[in-house]
């Protein structure tokens, strides 16, 4: 039993806004919707550095830590060893650094009730763990990828002891915790197969912050930053992971380049994006633009987009993963074409708000647009109904409120 389980909480991520990508947002908006229930809480994250492995303009570089607020939610930030890009070395040494100066912080910093550790890296499991063994702070586990699945079928580890090491060291970290929680059923289903009693599963999906993004007209200061005036804009927002297998829309661009008035906008950063663009230019695509866009500008992102496009490869932990990237789109009343199987393809599907195919398929995909491109009613309809569909189960708001009834603490 937890004791005063809503009294100050520990969110430990090394991922947090003003850094762009799924976990930021996601992170910040659970920080946010858990001071709206009136829990006390905290953030122990990195100087901001991803994606481009360099300290943000306006951060210190040589400081062990440093204190902000965010949206008005107290930020400590410790020190990480930045880097990126593909090399194994690089990336150890990023995750690994802030590990042990977050379990510093962790260690000396004041008692948490519990502590929220987000699982990426796996090494801060390490942190959660100590908390609990060292200062008696129960931990809840989340879990948004199953990062070892996916490292061993894309062969980013090759070796089979490594593997093994690190889901021992997972089945630990998920073990100990007070409370695991995860984004989909089918990882449920993967974590009760792994030997977790169901009741220490909680279910943490991910969804939209619906006040915010929201339907809104075309914003003119957009269409003209990309020249995008009198095009038919599809967008893809996101990180660009191999896993994403964007090759797919790029090809399906390729196909639909006699289509003038049709446009592919893309939005983000990862360790794809370089060889995406350059695939573009070698297939001399025009139709294809590479832009950045802050989260900040997302609802107006949206408003110049005729429908949003999410892709994943055809690989057994793609297949049971829900896209992060989905909610936005629907939040904003734009519908969603989907290259990919699992829990958002049903989503889609079921409640009519886009459109699904096949994963790494571009002559499907590019007849997906096309269909989508000459039927403004059906994709108005889909818009409509996917906004409906956000604002009753996807909304970060209504998402938090069911999480923390299942872990027990609404009424206490």
């Amino acid at each position: 039993m937890v004791k005063n389980p809503r009294k100050r909480w520990l969110i430990l991520t090394q991922y947090y806004s003003p850094e762009i990508g799924a976990p930021q947002i996601r992170l910040r908006c659970l920080a946010n919707e858990l001071r709206e229930h009136g829990i006390d809480l905290e953030v122990l994250t990195a100087l901001p550095n991803y994606p481009k492995g360099e300290i943000f303009p306006g951060y210190p570089t040589t400081k062990f830590s440093i204190r902000e607020e965010i949206d008005g939610v107290p930020v400590r930030r410790v020190w990480i060893y930045p880097g990126s890009g593909k090399s194994p070395l690089i990336r150890l040494l990023n995750y690994l650094s802030f590990t042990l100066t977050a379990l510093i912080a962790a260690l000396f910093g004041p008692r948490p009730d519990v502590m929220f550790v987000e699982s990426q890296p796996l090494s801060l499991g390490i942190v959660g763990l100590c908390m609990k063994w060292i200062r008696g702070v129960p931990y809840i586990y989340h879990v948004p990828d199953l990062q070892i699945d996916v490292a061993r079928q894309m062969g980013f580890i090759k070796s089979e002891a490594f593997l093994r090491l690190a889901l021992n060291l997972e089945n630990l970290f998920l073990k100990k915790s007070w409370k695991v929680s995860t984004v989909t059923h089918r990882f449920i289903r993967h974590f009760e197969e792994r030997g977790l009693p169901r009741t220490q599963i909680t279910f943490l999906p991910n969804g939209a912050d619906t006040r915010f993004l929201c339907p809104r007209p075309p914003c003119p200061e957009l269409l003209d930053r990309w020249k995008l005036r009198e095009k038919m804009v599809f967008v893809y927002v996101g990180t660009h992971a191999y896993y994403h297998g964007l090759d797919t829309l790029i090809h399906a661009a390729n196909l639909l380049q006699d289509h003038k008035d049709l446009v592919f906008l893309m939005i983000g950063n990862g360790p794809e994006r370089p060889r995406i663009i350059q695939l573009a230019k070698d297939l001399q695509l025009t139709n294809v633009v590479f832009g950045q866009s802050p989260y900040e500008e997302m609802a107006r992102l949206y408003s110049i987009s005729y429908a949003s496009i999410a892709t994943l490869r055809d690989l057994d932990v793609a297949n049971q993963m829900r896209l992060s990237k989905v909610f936005p789109s629907l939040s904003c009343g734009v519908p969603v074409i989907y290259a990919g199987l699992g829990e958002a393809s049903d989503v889609i599907r079921d409640n009519h708000c886009g459109m699904t195919v096949d994963p790494e398929n571009p002559e499907k995909l590019a007849a997906a647009i096309e269909q989508l491109a000459s039927d403004r009613a059906g994709r108005d309809s889909m818009g409509r109904a996917g906004r409906q569909l956000v604002e009753v189960d996807y909304s970060w708001k209504v998402i938090v409120t069911r999480w923390i009834q299942e872990l027990g603490i609404l009424q206490q």
